[in-house]
């Protein structure tokens, strides 16, 4: 499944529901097997909540998906992406 996309003057990302819930509930980290979601709704709304505003960087205040923005573009300079204008290398 591809979750990212160009339109128009965007890049729009999809995660559906379904998918989260499914990665939610069977995520090994959950400390208790029981734990699992409760209110698909809700739960894809406090994602998206925590997406957008959360921080997990006390240094910088960046968000979560801030963050995972960056790691992307550091992922794509060390990739030696053709698309990328990197410096000259001196002979």
């Amino acid at each position: 499944m591809k979750y990212a996309k160009v339109s128009g003057n965007n890049v729009v990302i999809k995660l559906p529901i379904d998918m989260l819930v499914v990665a939610f509930n069977d995520n090994p980290n959950n400390y208790d097997e029981e734990i699992k979601v409760k209110y698909r709704r809700k739960f894809a709304e406090g994602f998206a909540e925590h997406v957008n505003e959360h921080s997990s960087n006390g240094e910088t205040g960046l968000t979560v998906f801030q963050e995972w923005i960056d790691q992307i573009f550091e992922e794509m300079i060390e990739g030696d992406s053709s698309y990328i204008k990197y410096p000259k290398e001196e002979l």
